[in-house]
């Protein structure tokens, strides 16, 4: 009997494919690569985080995320930004293992004619793709608790280059329009589909002492920055972002012609993990001693981080 590859080993896997791809995708990403190898500090991947409109792939998504090992913990809500988001984790006291950020594009937030035209791109994208063969893998998973490696490049294959797409037509400009109204965030989840719209580098294991000292030498080489730092000095979690570039995404037009639309689509984030706290101030600890590192996230933060990507209109 072939060997099975546990939960870890899969997401080893799925965590190179899937940060090959947006290295592909992201030019400031691949700057930040060399940025770190410059500052001799190690490219430590943190989390990923998706947007997607369409409540089936979200399900989908967390469900093929328990092959990875990452189980679906806490719930955030952002009603500014019409998304509705929740952690995916590996759950224990190590906050350096991979993490996903998924967040759903909330359909009850808008007019009912504008979450019926999302409906209608989710049905288009939905019927351009047969997820079958993948959830076959996922149930294959669920009933030995490993993949051979053969069933493991099939799956992690779907996963990045199918599930983590846009597989129908481009979105129609009249539906970009009508969304961008509303949320800019909810837009440019649209226009990318559900891949990865950031990923996030720990600043400790890229060799920078803080922050502040990483965000200023990523200015330093040119790339563009969110204006602040979310999270005080000291406190558990601190993150900033640079801003994602502007890109020519194909649309739809009205006589169904091909054409472009401006949006903000993907960027990069780095963040910085320090000691939790209770819910009384308190610093808490790991079972062996050592500091209990703070391994979730905050709507507070997430909400600023959002607006690294945010495609509007009339610009």
């Amino acid at each position: 009997m072939a060997a099975l590859l546990p939960p870890q080993a899969l997401r080893a896997l799925f965590v190179e494919r899937a940060t090959a791809k947006f290295a592909r995708n992201v030019p400031d990403f691949v700057i930040l690569q060399q940025l770190v190898a410059d500052n001799g500090g190690r490219f430590h991947n943190d989390h990923g985080a998706i947007r997607t409109a369409d409540p089936a792939v979200t399900a989908l998504f967390v469900r093929a995320a328990q092959v990875l090992g990452l189980r679906r913990e806490r719930d955030y809500r952002f009603p500014a930004k019409k998304l509705l988001s929740c952690d995916l984790q590996v759950i224990g006291e190590d906050a350096t293992q991979f993490k996903i950020f998924v967040s759903q594009i909330d359909l009850s937030a808008f007019p009912e004619e504008v979450a019926a035209l999302i409906r209608e791109d989710n049905a288009e994208q939905a019927q351009a793709v047969d997820h079958g063969p993948f959830i076959a893998l996922i149930e294959r998973f669920e009933r030995s608790g490993g993949l051979t490696e053969t069933d493991a490049e099939a799956f992690i294959t779907h996963f990045v280059e199918r599930l983590m797409q846009r597989n129908g037509p481009p979105l129609k400009r009249s539906t970009l329009e009508a969304v961008a109204r509303i949320s800019g965030e909810a837009a440019s989840a649209l226009a990318l589909g559900p891949d990865f719209n950031h990923v996030t580098i720990d600043v400790y294991a890229a060799g920078y002492p803080g922050i502040e000292a990483m965000a200023a030498a990523m200015r330093a080489r040119g790339l563009r920055m969110l204006p602040d730092i979310q999270g005080a000095p000291g406190t558990p979690l601190r993150q900033t972002a640079t801003m994602a570039a502007t890109m020519q995404t194909p649309v739809r037009e009205a006589d169904g012609r091909i054409g472009w639309a401006q949006t903000e689509k993907q960027f990069v984030e780095i963040i910085e993990r320090n000691q939790a706290l209770d819910a009384d101030g308190h610093r808490l600890w790991q079972q062996d001693g050592r500091p209990l590192i703070f391994r979730h996230f905050l709507a507070a933060n997430a909400e600023k981080i959002f607006d690294a990507a945010a495609t509007r209109l009339n610009r």
